[in-house]
């Protein structure tokens, strides 16, 4: 796949160096568990955390050496070009599936990390990532990266997610401290696991700083599945 375009990555700004060791912890976590290439990650609801978690893991895989592709399938609702603090619009994504889009992957000024966007909101989402052609990019980043790692949307907001997790090999699920119900958690992974998706961890996101001083996200716990 060729890539054409860059992307100015501010690590001073949205990385601190104690949160960055947690997601070391992380990483470390998911390299031991078995056939686990390509990831995605979930979370219940909105807003707990799961794309600050996305980057941060393909972050930390860059530096030590891994070629990582961090791919952002929120196609509702993107959340990482704002992270990233990006202004220009890139083709992404959405543009890649529908053929409007060809040189899509940017490069960046992180070592081994390159990112795909969302682009443009398309009328069908869950249409577009249930296509053969999304199975198709799956298996060509597969190819070209040593780790895949895949934003996606809530598990509330529509069936991307689900659909998502049955195309990757398998997916972490982000849940954020005091913020989300057990009830609702349950729910949304047993929706994944019941059609088809592996979840292979739960990371416990934004816990206090009074209880853990692990810098400004708060450390979060891994909860393996095997």
């Amino acid at each position: 796949m060729e890539e054409k375009n860059f992307i100015e990555i501010d690590t001073q700004t949205i990385t601190t160096h104690s949160s960055l060791e947690s997601f070391k912890k992380l990483r470390t976590n998911l390299m031991y568990t078995e056939n686990l290439k390509v990831i995605s990650l979930t979370s219940s609801i909105p807003s707990e955390g799961k794309t600050v978690i996305a980057f941060n893991l393909a972050y930390a895989f860059a530096q030590m050496g891994k070629k990582v592709c961090l791919v952002d399938c929120d196609l509702r609702r993107t959340s990482l070009k704002e992270y990233l603090m990006l202004t220009k619009h890139h083709d992404g994504v959405s543009e890649l599936l529908t053929n409007q889009g060809k040189d899509v992957i940017n490069s960046t000024n992180i070592d081994n990390l390159y990112i795909m966007l969302a682009g443009k909101t398309p009328p069908n989402p869950s249409e577009i990532l249930s296509s053969s052609r999304f199975t198709d990019l799956i298996e060509t980043l597969r190819k070209h990266f040593d780790y895949v790692i895949i934003d996606t949307p809530p598990v509330a907001a529509g069936s991307d997610a689900t659909v998502v997790s049955r195309a990757v090999d398998g997916t972490v699920f982000v849940l954020r401290n005091e913020y989300t119900s057990k009830r609702v958690a349950k729910r949304a992974i047993g929706e994944l696991t019941n059609n088809g998706g592996r979840v292979v961890g739960v990371v416990l996101n934004r816990v206090s700083a009074s209880s853990q001083d692990y810098g400004r996200y708060g450390y979060y716990g891994y909860y393996g599945y095997y």
